[in-house]
């Protein structure tokens, strides 16, 4: 064999090695955890008298599975634990009774949903220097079961004052997370 051909040859087999080999390094570098996400639980949206809210997200124990052809391939959990229960800064607005409609923000439903009402004053917020949310001391108080649907109306009576509405729901694949909602109910 000519001396050329070896050497067409041999430079073809490194090329496709060296091709295979860039492959293996681009996909196990893309398999790796990032370091700079955070794994955090999706909000839940809540819509009273056709105003919609974002969610506050508290203490949570979340999953994320990446899945090949249903077999899960690998898993990162998170837990965190937050002080006091979160909701955006502005407070929805309504008169008393009022329905607000809960969206939860998996197609699947949870495999429970909890709800308690829970109203505040100004002592009652945590003062924090760096957020971007509100924060509030847990109160006593009842949790309501709900149906656990993905979808919720709610009617509630409420006297005048503001509100926490907190929301926990829990799903056997994805964990459990604590939702926080603001609404300040004025007089009719």
């Amino acid at each position: 064999m000519n001396s050329k051909i070896k050497f067409a040859i041999i430079g073809v087999i490194l090329s496709v090695l060296l091709a295979i080999l860039i492959l293996v390094i681009i996909n196990f570098s893309s398999m790796q955890p990032r370091q700079m996400e955070i794994l955090k639980p999706p909000p839940a949206l809540l819509k009273v008298d056709g105003n919609e809210q974002i969610s506050g997200i508290g203490s949570y124990c979340w999953d994320e599975a990446d899945k090949v052809l249903g077999i899960t391939m690998s898993s990162t959990s998170v837990c965190a634990d937050y002080e006091g229960i979160h909701t955006p800064v502005e407070p929805l607005r309504s008169s008393s009774p009022f329905a607000a409609h809960l969206s939860l923000p998996l197609n699947e439903p949870p495999q429970e949903l909890q709800l308690k009402v829970i109203q505040v004053t100004d002592e009652d917020e945590i003062i924090r220097s760096f957020a971007n949310d509100r924060a509030w001391h847990i109160k006593e108080g009842n949790y309501s079961n709900l149906t656990p649907e993905r979808e919720s109306d709610i009617n509630l009576s409420l006297l005048p004052g503001l509100y926490v509405i907190e929301v926990y729901p829990r799903w056997k694949e994805k964990g459990s997370v604590t939702y926080g909602f603001l609404v300040n109910v004025n007089v009719q």
